[in-house]
């Protein structure tokens, strides 16, 4: 029974597979546990769930503002807000 040549793709697909797989092993090996923790990197990522809400067009247009000066969009801009505003003691 003749062998099918792989097509280029296949290939391309294999070699970029050994890749991350050598870079997963390399990484395994590797124990960063307390530099992380000493380092202060770590960052907990708590579940969020999406929601709507209707804004004004004035509104967004001054989280859009907002967003622009802290360099981030208008969405990101309204949820630190948001989280300022509910965490701060009133």
């Amino acid at each position: 029974m003749q062998r099918r040549k792989k097509s280029t793709g296949e290939r391309k697909m294999k070699n970029a597979a050994t890749r991350r797989d050598a870079t997963l092993r390399e990484f395994e090996k590797q124990d960063l546990g307390d530099d992380i923790v000493s380092a202060g990197a770590a960052v907990v990522v708590h579940p969020q769930r999406p929601t709507s809400i209707l804004l004004s067009d004035e509104l967004k247009e001054a989280l859009r503002r907002r967003g622009r000066e802290l360099g981030v969009g208008y969405q990101t801009a309204a949820k630190m807000i948001l989280a300022k505003y509910v965490n701060a003691k009133l």
